[in-house]
């Protein structure tokens, strides 16, 4: 895996309308920096340059009702880099060596 690859972060979510969600939210809070989407059967991973953004706001509006952590929390079996979570937002962040 090459550096730039590790700079890669965000969430797997389970594949379905919260995945969609998070994914269109995440182009939406992380304007400007590089996104990808890995589709799979059931799942889909969600990664962004440097820093991944998911403000539960963004997600709300795009979802039409209220979204929490917690939410996310149940449909995400696995995420890459550090994350740091407060009453607004959840962060994934690259780790840099």
């Amino acid at each position: 895996m090459s550096e730039h690859e590790k700079d890669f972060v965000g969430p797997v979510v389970t594949r379905g309308e919260i995945s969609d969600a998070v994914a269109e939210a995440a182009e939406i809070d992380n304007e400007g920096r590089e996104t990808r989407l890995e589709e799979n059967a059931g799942y889909v991973r969600i990664e962004v340059q440097g820093e991944c953004v998911i403000r539960f706001d963004t997600v709300s509006d795009v979802l039409g009702h209220r979204f929490t952590m917690s939410d996310l929390e149940r449909n995400m079996p696995a995420f890459s880099g550090l994350i740091r979570v407060d009453s607004e937002q959840v962060r994934f962040l690259a780790v840099k060596k």
